[in-house]
């Protein structure tokens, strides 16, 4: 088998790996341990379940039987039939909640990521080329800045002067691509500030190599050597950054999501949590693992075609040759 077709399906197998343990820890967490949630909604006196809906629940999620075997049948549905259940509260199927919720969240995180990089390639480049020490300085007090603000206290100012003031977005209603620019905005500051730190390590360090002095005696102008050689080479590291900071998009759009009443994966989340609705937090988990790893799995692939140097091998994950 080639490197590369061993390295990928190694990579793949730690994923369904990872996918596996997240699944498995959050059912033991949530359905096994003390205060079963889905017990408790049947035996709440809040919300009294028939005994006829009861005896449903009971036997589609086989609470009659131990642990072990609900979980062993909870996986067989959803590996066979992928079958994620139903909504404790809602009565939906949860694939249809997640799959309904999707497409915003996707959008607002794509939307979220792609400022999140704008703004820590901006802040990185004026950080390490600009000719002021001091515009130096104050572009690298802003990854602290940002990183040290909440995400909801931006969103509520983006909205008290955008949607009150100016009335240029609704507050409430979807218009579109306005209404995902703002909360886009309040997520990708927090974000772009680990980026824009990594960045800033990496062009300085790739500024600093032989080979740009070498460039500069051939007579290429700075704009070229920085876009052109020490910007691919000084992004390697930033790699792994974006690609981790998907995760904290998705951790990030439950707050936002509830500030700009978006109906996401963020809002589906934190009404299951609040609700105790165990089978969406289960989904939820899911998808997440599987969005965070094929994320990663991405971004370990993307070395070599990014800087020719790097190829992969079965027994490392990235050699410099």
């Amino acid at each position: 088998m080639r490197p590369t077709y061993w390295y990928l399906a190694r990579r793949v197998g730690q994923a369904f790996v990872v996918i596996a343990l997240a699944y498995t820890l959050v059912f033991f967490v949530l359905n096994v341990l003390p205060g079963n949630p889905i017990e408790s909604q049947i035996n709440s006196p809040e919300n009294p379940i028939s005994a006829e809906d009861a005896e449903v629940l009971i036997a589609y999620y086989n609470l009659d039987k131990s642990a072990f075997e609900q979980f062993a049948l909870s996986v067989q549905r959803l590996v066979v039939h992928g079958d994620l259940g139903f909504s404790l509260t809602s009565g939906k199927s949860v694939e249809h909640l997640l799959f309904s919720a999707l497409p915003s969240t996707l959008k607002l995180a794509s939307t979220a990521l792609l400022l999140a990089i704008v703004f820590a390639f901006g802040i990185a480049l004026i950080a390490v080329f600009a000719k002021a020490a001091r515009i130096r300085e104050a572009a690298r007090a802003i990854p602290a800045a940002f990183l040290s603000t909440p995400s909801f206290i931006v969103g509520l100012l983006l909205l008290q002067f955008f949607a009150f003031e100016l009335g240029l977005v609704s507050a409430i209603r979807d218009e579109g691509v306005r209404s995902v620019i703002l909360p886009a905005i309040a997520l990708a500051i927090p974000v772009s500030a680990p980026i824009a730190q990594v960045l800033i390590q990496g062009l300085q360090n790739a500024s600093g190599q032989p080979y740009v002095d070498v460039l500069r005696s051939k007579g290429l102008t700075e704009n070229r050597i920085i876009f052109r050689h020490v910007l691919g080479n000084g992004s390697i590291p930033t790699i792994t950054i974006v690609a981790i900071t998907v995760g904290e998009l998705l951790a990030g759009s439950v707050i936002t999501e509830t500030v700009f009443s978006r109906t996401g994966i963020g809002y589906l989340t934190e009404q299951a949590v609040r609700n105790q609705d165990t089978p969406v937090i289960q989904a939820v988990v899911i998808l997440v693992s599987v969005i965070f790893v094929v994320a990663n799995l991405l971004a370990d692939l993307a070395y070599p075609l990014i800087d020719p140097r790097i190829s992969l091998t079965p027994d490392k994950k990235v050699v410099t040759a």
